[in-house]
């Protein structure tokens, strides 16, 4: 398979923190901000998409951002969901970008979302696919989830065919035929080795930060948004979709029969994304 060359980029902030993104795609084309699941890294690239003559035909530049702890992008604990979606802004001037577009999938909606209130301004359009709030199990404590995710992370580390093994027997009959095959399976084990790059310290943060009271109204989301989620998702449920679009003034919610979490990305990321860029 032939991928679609991608570069490194380290941000140094004024704040002291370093920030990690990717740019992959038309570098004069219009750009597409990716937030990465949960957990997740810029490396977040999907191989329905991961295609040079699509990509050279929609003139799209992506760029996938590390949130903070995952990936080469320092932790902040102490950051808010708008806080951390500020990140997408300072990258965007950092490359010199006065208008974007973003799509978050699943873990990475909200912070799309959020981005959506921060700078309406800069945003053209928003995605958010199988996306909706991850928080922290009410029966768990913010150390257990340390514990279980340290564990999670070592094994991708240090034996990640015996993880992804683990990971694909758990979901859907639907996302588990997307996820053997081969060029999936390379490109996600990358993707997750990389944000347990620094350990499970972002994973844990980014899960107890969604869980809190969301730092703004839906209702100040003045961009529009157009959710994408499958009818048989069972890792975020429908509902929350459906939700979140009621409650955002204008969003639109397009629902895919047969789909799970993951199949939705390799079956329709393609129409996804030319639906975004759609004037």
């Amino acid at each position: 398979m032939v991928r679609v060359p991608s570069d490194d980029h380290l941000l140094e902030l004024d704040d002291g923190r370093t920030v990690g993104y990717a740019t992959w795609g038309d570098p004069d084309g219009r750009p597409v901000f990716i937030g990465h699941g949960t957990p997740g890294s810029r490396l977040d690239r999907y191989s329905a998409i991961d295609d040079p003559e699509w990509v050279r035909r929609q003139r799209v530049r992506f760029i996938g951002v590390d949130r903070p702890g995952y990936g080469y992008s320092d932790p902040w604990p102490e950051g808010s969901l708008l806080d951390c979606a500020g990140d997408f802004v300072r990258v965007a001037d950092d490359l010199g970008l006065e208008r974007f577009w973003a799509l978050g999938a699943s873990g990475g909606g909200p912070y799309v979302i959020a981005l959506g209130a921060l700078a309406p301004e800069r945003v053209v359009r928003i995605a958010v696919v199988s996306g909706a709030d991850i928080g922290l199990d009410e029966e768990e404590t913010a150390e257990e989830l340390a514990a279980e995710l340290g564990e999670e992370a070592r094994m991708l580390r240090e034996e990640p065919e015996e993880w992804y093994a683990g990971f694909v027997a758990e979901v859907t009959e639907v996302d588990r035929r997307v996820l053997e095959r081969s060029e999936v399976r390379a490109i996600t084990i990358g993707m997750f080795q990389e944000a347990v790059r620094q350990g499970a310290v972002g994973w844990v943060d980014d899960v107890v930060r969604l869980g809190r009271p969301w730092p703004f109204r839906l209702e100040e989301v003045v961009v529009d948004v157009r959710f994408h989620h499958g009818e048989d998702d069972t890792n975020v449920p429908p509902q929350h979709a459906k939700e979140l679009a009621a409650r955002i003034p204008g969003s639109r919610l397009l629902m895919y029969p047969g789909e799970g979490h993951i199949s939705v990305f390799d079956n329709h990321i393609k129409g996804i994304v030319e639906n975004l860029l759609a004037t």
